[in-house]
């Protein structure tokens, strides 16, 4: 009787035990492709690319991307702003990007440091066109309209 109980017992476990990684296969699949769309996503739409030359200097290698997707995005140290950047060139509020229909203008806050375009130091609001250099600080954004997939 200990036996049959023993062997009941024992498949009980490894069918719950099985149960329990097929769960955690099927979350970590869901995950993946989650990110995956979010991930094209980003770059399907509006963005802006940060730029770095720490892995190789003279080299700007992309190393995170923002989606422009509310009406105002704000640039700046503060955690009020839509994207925090950690640069101590750059004001808490430094700059804003407004979307207006399918255009994007770029409005500097008030900052200290200034922010430029295309090496050109931004004074009033500008339209943004795709492939535009944004320096604010010692951080550098690229304007991207999107559409396109990487590939």
């Amino acid at each position: 009787m200990y036996e049959i109980i023993a062997m009941v017992t024992k498949y009980v476990l490894i069918f719950l035990i099985y149960l329990f990684i097929m769960r955690i296969a099927r979350l970590i699949y869901l995950d993946i492709k989650t990110m995956t769309v979010w991930e094209d996503s980003k770059v399907i739409n509006p963005h802006l690319k940060l730029m770095s030359s720490i892995e190789q200097p003279g080299v700007n290698t992309i190393t995170e991307i923002y989606p422009l997707k509310n009406l105002i995005t704000r640039v700046g140290r503060s955690l009020e702003c839509e994207i925090v950047i950690s640069d101590p060139h750059i004001s808490s509020l430094h700059l804003q990007i407004e979307k207006t229909h399918q255009e994007f203008i770029i409005s500097d806050l008030g900052s200290i440091n200034g922010t430029y375009i295309n090496d050109v130091k931004l004074l009033n609001p500008v339209l943004l066109k795709d492939g535009d250099e944004i320096l604010l600080g010692i951080t550098k954004f690229v304007f991207s309209e999107g559409g396109k997939l990487h590939g």
